[in-house]
This record gives C-alpha cells, structure tokens and sequence, in this order.
C-alpha cells in the first residue's frame, strides 16, 4: 500500500522512500516507477548500532525533504534532533506508543476505530484518520457468482492469535458437516509462525483435503487471483482497518469478516458486507452457507457491484495519498501540532 501511496504522491510532487532496515522485500522495488527515489539504510533487523541513526540523519541532510512521513512509530528516535517536520500513521489498535508520539507533528490513524483506540490510551493526540487504499484499476475484476464447489480465501500473515485462522478451519468443518464434505473449499494466501499449527489443526479436524496452504503470493498474483474467488473470510480477532477486505471489494468478491471495530467499519456495519461473531466458528460457517444460498439467486452480481461502488468512492488509492498530501500542507504552513 506505501508502494501504491508513493507512487500516486509521486505525480505532483518530489517524493523520496527509505527504508530503515536491511532487508527489503522485492515487491517494493519492483513496485516503484522511476519518479521515485529510494534509499536504504541498511539497519540490520533490531541492530542498536548508532551508526545508522547516523546514516540516516545524513541521508536525509542529503535529501533535504519538506515533511518526512515515518510508518514505524520509533523512528523519531533515531533522529531526535531532526529540524524537518515529522508525521506517524499507527496502522493497528492496541499499538503500544512510546512517549516520543507527542513530537510528531501530526499523527493518523488508519480508521476510526484505530483512532478510538488511540484516544482511549493517550488522550490529547491530535489524531486525523486517512483510510488505507487500493488501486481499484489494478484488480481484475469477478464475473460470475454461484460457482459450486464454494471457494473461499483468506488473505494474511498466518498469525492465528491475531488473524484468527483457526477460527476459519472450525468453520470449515462445521459446513462440511452442515451440508457436504468438499461443498466449501478454503485456501489460505501467506506465511507465517502459525503455519505449522494450523496444518495440524486441519488435519486433527478432518478438513485438510479441503484447505490449501499455498504461502506468499506477490500483489499482482493476488490481484490476479481474487475473482477466481467466491467469498474473502477475514476472520480476525483484532484488526485495525483490513486492507485485503478492501482489494475483495475492489474485485467484486463477497466478504466476510469477524465483527471487530476495523473491518466492521469497512463494511459499514454490514451494509456492504457480512459479518460474524467474533471467535465463533460455528456462526462464521452459519454465515458462509447463507452467503453461498444468496449467491445463487438473481440480482447478486449486481449487488456486487453495488458493494464495489461504495468502496471505489472511499476507498481508492487516490484518495489516500490526495487526502495525506492536503495534511502535509498544513502541518508545512504550520497549522497542526500532536499534544
């Protein structure tokens, strides 16, 4: 998403994009266009090293930037004596903040219900919310619905604690007990520490000739795949915003998400999507089957693009960076200030 923010800012404006640490995933080099300008730092992964605050306060003497934006919440302490206004966007609710938040110029938060988290734990920040975007012109788009076996996909860092994949596979099994053996079929797109436990899982419950585990796919190939797909389960148990709820909008794909404060707003509430409730596998897969019911009938497709519409009209990749663009201008003329 930074990649696709950048890229957008880049057209009316001299953008630079650094990242602090050594190792930097292809997709953000590969991403860029040529307007621009990248650099590393080369910080090795929780390195102490003073040396690259160093490096980095250097390189950005070198840059000379207007407003340096920061994604990491931390990096105002690598530069403590910086004299070019900074601004931070928290990305997650029950971010721990450091104390070195109210030196920002300016802090954002990804949705409401980050901001109302925020708020709780350290009231008096000045908080604006700029929602998360997507390329809406980049994702293929779904043509038809009421496909039979039902393919569903859940797209996220395999962290079950977090992203609540477990609570997917009990669902799982609970529609092939409902209505069928191989009605559903669930295929779960990333990597992570959860991996192994939760092929466990599948196979404990029965359900693992059914679910694929098929690792990281790059965005393209994700944007690529998305239609062949009939619903998006986001079955987390905390989340900020939700960012691949959004793409399966942008795709035309029904979704499904835990009623949890970020995806929830996404949706509105269940006006644009469907929800179950949280850590409730059974309702999750009660959902699933009504969904798979509604598909078949006349006039879905079209309520799709209904959903689709929405999205596009506040969630566009456009209006993310235009909305964080009018925000720099204010804080460089001197009109915002964290308290």
């Amino acid at each position: 998403m930074l990649v696709d923010i950048v890229r957008e800012q880049s057209v009316r404006a001299e953008v630079s994009l650094i990242v602090v640490n050594a190792d930097v995933h292809e997709s953000v080099l590969t991403g860029l266009t040529d307007r621009v300008r990248f650099a590393t730092v080369g910080r090795p992964v929780s390195s102490r090293n003073p040396w690259y605050a160093l490096k980095l306060s250097r390189l950005l003497r070198r840059l000379a930037p207007d407003i340096l934006h920061v994604h990491d919440k931390r990096v105002i302490d690598l530069v403590p004596f910086s004299r070019v206004p900074m601004v931070v966007t928290i990305h997650d609710t029950r971010d721990d903040l450091p104390g070195s938040i109210r030196r920002y110029r300016k802090v954002f938060a990804i949705s409401e219900a980050v901001r109302d988290d925020v708020l709780d734990r350290y009231p008096g920040l000045d908080l604006t919310v700029v929602h998360n975007g997507v390329s809406f012109s980049r994702i293929k788009k779904k043509e038809r619905f009421g496909n039979k076996p039902f393919r569903a996909v859940q797209i996220g860092r395999l962290m079950h604690e977090t992203k609540g994949q477990d609570i997917l596979l009990k669902a799982l099994k609970h529609v092939a007990e409902r209505i069928g053996e191989g009605a559903l079929t669930v295929d779960f797109i990333g990597e992570g520490e959860s991996r192994q436990f939760l092929e466990d899982l599948a196979a404990k419950l029965g359900v693992s000739q059914w679910c694929r585990f098929l690792g990281v796919r790059t965005r393209e190939e994700v944007y690529e795949m998305l239609p062949a797909y009939d619903l998006l389960v986001q079955p987390s148990r905390y989340e900020g915003f939700g960012l691949t709820v959004v793409e399966a909008m942008a795709a035309k794909v029904p979704v499904l998400v835990s009623g949890i404060e970020g995806p929830m707003e996404i949706i509105e509430r269940g006006r644009f999507g469907f929800f179950f409730r949280t850590e409730d596998p059974q309702d999750c897969g009660d959902r699933i089957i009504e969904i798979m019911d509604l598909s078949q009938k006349p006039g879905f497709g079209q309520k799709m693009s209904e959903v689709y519409d929405y999205a596009k009209s506040r969630f566009d990749i456009s209006l993310t960076a235009e909305k964080y663009m009018e925000e720099y201008r204010r804080v460089i003329s001197g009109g915002a200030m964290s308290r």
